[in-house]
């Protein structure tokens, strides 16, 4: 399937009962048929201009790592840019990248405090097991993280999880309707020097981020108890429960 101007072709292949065929591999067929239809479109001088569209309002770009689709870490090689919908697209911190401390020597994993004399650090892929069996299937090569890389809280030189410092925690929050501009609350923590983007949520709803040191405006949708968390770049994360009444 793919966009062609203002249109969207699907190409599906198999049997006509509508079954599936397994002789038919659509990277092998329906794909070139894909593209043969692109070009007759052209060849027809179909008009192929993109509609001008009113995106809704509550949508929002997000930057991703193109790898997983989620939000990136700061071990992800590629990043982009992708259309998002608060409270209602599922998202979260991408676990793919991660780093791994080798001896220099060897190219094995060590565990401990790193010694820069002697170890290296070296981001690998880690994906769940289903899809790295697909790309296996695929004959998508993956380099595989080495053995016994886990190391526990043994590297905790690694870094300290964020600290959120706004709001304060079990406290009640009173927001005035007369008073509009106080209809938000600043959410911010303090965090490691490694760390370069925090990423806040109410309960699992992703809300925005924030460059590390910068607070992060938030208005709540209703009144209540909530459960806010932040997570840094490289997964670490803090959380804290607070409740929201308004008054006029």
């Amino acid at each position: 399937a793919g966009l062609v101007g203002p249109y969207v072709l699907v190409v599906w292949l198999g049997n006509f009962d509508g079954s599936s065929n397994p002789a038919l591999i659509g990277v092998e067929a329906a794909a070139p048929l894909f593209f043969d239809i692109v070009d007759g479109l052209q060849a027809a001088r179909v008009d192929l201009a993109e509609p001008v569209r009113q995106w809704p309002l509550n949508l929002k770009r997000v930057e991703i790592c193109r790898a997983s689709g989620d939000l990136p870490n700061a071990w992800c090689p590629q990043r982009g840019v992708t259309w998002f919908i608060p409270g209602k697209s599922p998202i979260r911190i991408s676990t793919v990248h991660r780093a791994v401390i080798v001896d220099s020597a060897s190219g094995k994993p060590v565990c401990g405090r790193f010694d820069p004399a002697t170890m290296r650090q070296e981001v690998y892929e880690f994906w769940p097991s289903d899809l790295a069996q697909v790309f296996a299937q695929a004959g998508i090569p993956r380099r595989r993280p080495p053995a016994g890389h886990d190391c526990g809280g043994a590297q905790d030189w690694l870094g300290s999880a964020p600290s959120i410092t706004s709001p304060f925690r079990a406290t009640r929050y009173t927001m005035r309707l007369s008073h509009p501009e106080q209809l938000s609350l600043s959410l911010a923590a303090t965090v490691d020097a490694d760390v370069s983007r925090l990423y806040w949520f109410v309960g699992n709803t992703f809300i925005g981020s924030a460059e590390a040191g910068k607070a992060l405006a938030w208005a709540p949708d209703r009144t209540g108890q909530f459960r806010l968390s932040v997570v840094d770049d490289h997964g670490r994360s803090d959380q804290r429960e607070i409740e929201v009444a308004v008054v006029q």
